[in-house]
């Protein structure tokens, strides 16, 4: 005579453990090939003479003028992708010259929203004054 189905948590119990190791593991590969690619990114200012051979200064009005860009592409409903990365290599040059990681400055930033509130007035999110 046959067994009706039992349903087993133990197995479902090591199947959700399996997929939480799977999503970290994947998690890491990914913060690797990125922390790879700010690498090659600051190996190409720096075979440029981008980190010496400029400043700051000029490095944020670059900046700018990438964001005058995004803002061009955004108005335009035009991909952003190239417009953000364009933004990501100039910040990493500034980051680069003043010895900072990207990983750290939105470390900060996060901390210092992270408890904000505030409300949307016109698609635009106002901090509550504390």
């Amino acid at each position: 005579m046959n067994k009706p189905y039992e349903h087993n948590h133990d197995h479902d119990a090591r199947m959700k453990m399996l997929d939480e190791s799977k999503s970290r593991c994947a998690a890491r590969q990914q913060t690797h090939a990125f922390y790879l690619l700010v690498q090659k990114v600051v190996k190409w200012h720096h075979d440029r003479n981008l980190i010496d051979g400029s400043c700051d200064k000029d490095q944020v009005l670059k900046l700018l003028q990438e964001l005058g860009e995004l803002s061009d592409s955004v108005c335009k409903n035009e991909d952003i992708k190239d417009d953000i990365g364009d933004m990501l290599v100039v910040m990493i040059n500034i980051c680069e010259r003043n010895n900072l990681s990207l990983r750290d400055c939105l470390q900060v930033a996060y901390d210092d929203i992270k408890h904000r509130k505030g409300k949307m007035v016109d698609g635009i999110f106002v901090k509550k004054d504390d």
